[in-house]
């Protein structure tokens, strides 16, 4: 799944602000695991504060560090490749054609 943050001037896209790429899992069925995708998008969070309260509090040990939502989280994420980045931000700009599902 690609999320892109389109900025708009006049009701026209002008540029990318932001693109985040997720991985989604599916039951055996083909529904979405949404239990799945919540938990890793949680632990993003969590790996993304961690960082924070641990420079605040005032140790005089390093922390230990769980590194248990960093995992969780890398498994929800991707990177395209250079040319597919391209391909997805033209078309949320409206500079390429794609296919409509």
């Amino acid at each position: 799944m690609a999320n892109v943050v389109v900025e708009l001037v006049a009701s026209e896209p002008v540029r990318v602000i932001r693109a985040t790429y997720s991985v989604l899992a599916f039951d055996a069925e083909g529904r979405l695991d949404p239990d799945r995708f919540e938990n890793q998008q949680f632990a993003l969070v969590e790996s993304a504060v961690a960082p924070v309260i641990a420079s605040s509090a005032n140790e005089s040990h390093p922390p230990v560090v769980d590194a248990t939502a960093r995992f969780i989280a890398q498994g929800g994420q991707w990177i395209p490749s250079p040319a597919l980045a391209r391909a997805i931000n033209e078309a949320a700009l409206g500079q390429r054609q794609y296919a409509r599902l």
